[in-house]
């Protein structure tokens, strides 16, 4: 079976998770289209997101036709576990060859936030629970897996309101879809440690990407459009500058290694 990796889907809300297909075409007449899911680190404990189930539609069918199953198993995932170049194929499927226009994507209740060792609810928007629908281009080609990629930067889709004391956390979603083999990566580590920094890669295409540095002090972004990026750099001790470094290139299949990067003493 062949490998298609294919060129970069619209972005949006496309949490895109493939578990069974409706499809009964004949062998020759389908393809299987493949889903991994990764996470930009975030600072809170866990990030637990419930997805019911996902469609996708075939282009040229009207709006209420040309839907397809695609997974009805209700499943809860922990997007902070993953990180750092962890990730996890959410599902994969065969469906009948052709180009899909768009997806579109439920989430269910009970989704929650984990802060400072308590569990939050995590409102989600009420759209999302009845259909969010979702423009991508991917094209499934017979006897070949489509292998698509979803980065849900959890740290940029937690919007939080009310008072310190009592707050409420929303799920705004962030989210990148990508195809794995025409991405690139960036790597390196901050010193000191005790800044425990918040990393912004952005570029005028626009593509922002953010990620926090380990205990370590070291960053890893994964799946990278290539481009040339800026990098800042936000030290959460007070005591240290933030820092910014630019024309980084990014090109596929390749990571921009950094070195060590040592933040100023005020």
């Amino acid at each position: 079976m062949r490998l298609i990796l294919p060129t970069l889907v619209g972005l949006g809300f496309i949490l895109f998770l493939a578990g069974c297909s409706d499809s009964s075409s004949p062998p020759g007449n389908t393809g299987t289209m493949q889903v991994n899911m990764v996470d930009s680190p975030s600072s809170y404990d866990a990030v637990n997101v419930v997805i019911d189930s996902v469609q996708a539609h075939i282009a040229n069918s009207d709006s209420s036709s040309g839907w397809t199953t695609l997974n009805r198993t209700t499943t809860t995932y922990n997007l902070l576990e993953l990180v750092n170049g962890r990730s996890v194929i959410i599902g994969t499927a065969q469906l009948p060859v052709g180009r899909y226009s768009q997806i579109r994507l439920y989430v269910g209740s009970g989704s929650t936030i984990v802060v400072n060792g308590q569990t939050k609810p995590l409102i989600t928007p009420s759209g999302s629970q009845s259909g969010i629908k979702l423009n991508v281009d991917a094209t499934i080609i017979a006897d070949a897996t489509y292998v698509l990629t979803i980065d849900f930067d959890a740290n940029r889709s937690i919007v939080v309101s009310g008072s310190s004391t009592n707050p409420t956390y929303r799920l705004k979603p962030v989210i990148r879809a990508l195809a794995t083999g025409t991405t690139g990566f960036i790597a390196g580590t901050v010193l000191p440690t005790s800044t425990k920094p918040t990393l912004w890669a952005y570029s005028s295409a626009p593509d922002t990407i953010s990620t926090t540095a380990d205990t370590s002090g070291a960053f890893r972004f994964i799946y990278v459009n290539p481009g040339t990026y800026a990098l800042h750099i936000a030290s959460k001790d007070t005591l240290y500058h933030d820092s910014t470094m630019t024309n980084i290139n990014v090109t596929a299949l390749n990571t921009t290694n950094l070195g060590t990067i040592t933040l100023r003493h005020k």
